[in-house]
């Protein structure tokens, strides 16, 4: 059995005290509060393990923490075991595998090859269609009807997915497409499916390879077709079609690999931004962004203070390092934490409250401000997620927000959503109320 962790390494770092086992899953199940109640002022860093001493799972803090992170590619490596390990030799065991684990060379070149999928002329088409699907959403209407901002941000970002990156009408059979791929990252939450890996029988990792399977089948066909078809405007036409000037170019297993990151890092998180900025514009007395200036600076603000992804994906450690003076083990799980890092009161004074005058003029290390990662590490679809974003929030007539309660909790690996609906109204704006639930923790009154 492939190891999530290894309780066996040891560190010379102070953490939390405890059960190495049992921190580990807490963090894995609950890793907000954990790091909020655990860590957050206690420990610094830039070295911070989970369990006092032990280093199966690291937190690396601050900016020198990030940077390495984000930056030692060759020593902070995509997960080579793991949830992460698929059965070697079929055609979908790089499901996986993107440019966004990849290392070295492997990571360059794919860069390369995705790079026009994020041309002008492609943000351009992309521009235009989101402004489409805007119209025809509920927050365009002005039937005064209520309905859940999360869920209808849900539809207009799987919306766009499917025209921009994929080429497809949102009808039922592609939507039940969209959400299978986007759905295939949750199961690495459940300590079963990496306890477990046996593909025969009905265990969760075995379910759970049959599902990446099926989403790989389909996938393929469609990568196939595009490949037959005429160049198109959507992103899967222009990965198909692009080669470089040595005739290279992604496989069709790379592409469904590609394909099934990009969902993965740009559907529920794009979703998920747009509507916990869109609370804190409700929820915020007399707030109203009417200029672009504004409305980026309440994109930013939200972003740092209710973080959408508030920790990375894991890293294995490849070999020994050094960071900060302390020496942590090759095999250690290494996280970087947005959640921390954007509530560090250097960076951010008074950062559990909401002030979004604070982005006008600022200069913010990129260590600190953490939404889509930082330099080579940076998610490709950054550019994208942020036009959708300022694009949709920018055509709003501001609704009323009839939900107060709002709970933030992690669902589907790493992704933050209201726990129940947030219900809003279309029509005349009523005064904002005070927002209470668990998402206070984060945002403070």
């Amino acid at each position: 059995m492939a190891k999530m962790f290894d309780t066996s390494l040891r560190i010379d770092a102070a953490g939390p005290g405890g059960i190495p086992v049992v921190n580990n899953i807490r963090f894995l199940q609950h890793s907000v509060w954990f790091a909020l109640d655990r860590v957050a002022s206690g420990f610094p860093g830039p070295v911070v393990p989970l369990t006092r001493g032990n280093a199966s799972i690291v937190l690396l803090r601050g900016e020198e923490g990030a940077r390495r992170y984000f930056t030692d590619n060759d020593v902070f490596e995509r997960l080579s075991d793991g949830v992460f390990s698929l059965p070697p030799g079929r055609p979908w065991s790089k499901m996986f595998e993107a440019v966004i684990t990849f290392n070295g060379d492997r990571h360059r070149r794919a860069r390369r090859l995705l790079m026009p999928i994020v041309h002008k002329s492609a943000m351009d088409h992309y521009a235009t269609v989101f402004a489409q699907t805007f119209k025809r959403s509920k927050f365009a209407a002005s039937d005064g009807e209520p309905f859940d901002m999360a869920a209808e941000f849900l539809d207009i970002t799987r919306t766009n997915l499917l025209i921009c990156l994929l080429g497809l009408d949102p009808d039922d059979r592609n939507v039940e497409l969209a959400e299978a791929v986007a759905n295939l990252l949750g199961p690495i939450i459940n300590p079963l499916v990496f306890m477990f890996q046996h593909e025969r029988g009905w265990t969760p990792y075995g379910r759970w390879t049959r599902e990446i399977a099926a989403v790989y089948d389909r996938l393929a066909l469609l990568i196939e077709r595009k490949r037959a078809d005429e160049p198109r405007r959507d992103a899967l036409s222009i990965l198909c079609h692009t080669t470089d000037e040595n005739g290279d170019r992604l496989s069709v297993p790379e592409i469904a690999g590609e394909l099934h990151a990009l969902f993965s890092a740009g559907f529920e998180t794009t979703a998920m931004s747009m509507t916990w900025a869109l609370l804190t514009i409700l929820g915020t007395p007399g707030l109203s962004p009417d200029s672009e200036e504004e409305l980026d600076a309440v994109v930013r603000e939200s972003q740092r203070l209710i973080p959408t992804v508030p920790f990375s994906l894991p890293r294995r450690v490849a070999r020994d390092v050094e960071v900060g003076g302390v020496t942590v083990p090759k095999g250690a799980l290494a996280f970087a934490a947005p959640l921390l890092e954007q509530r560090d009161p250097v960076s951010f004074p008074d950062p559990g409250t909401f002030r979004p005058e604070r982005w006008t003029g600022a200069q913010v290390s990129p260590y600190a401000f953490l939404p889509y990662g930082v330099g080579a590490r940076r998610c490709l679809g950054a550019s994208f997620a942020d036009l959708q974003i300022r694009t949709t929030l920018g055509l709003m007539e501001w609704p009323s927000l009839l939900t107060t309660e709002v709970d933030y909790v992690i669902r589907h690996g790493a992704t933050a959503f209201p726990r129940k609906p947030v219900l809003v109204r279309t029509g005349e704006r009523a005064p904002a109320a005070p927002v209470t639930g668990t998402v206070r923790r984060l945002w403070a009154a």
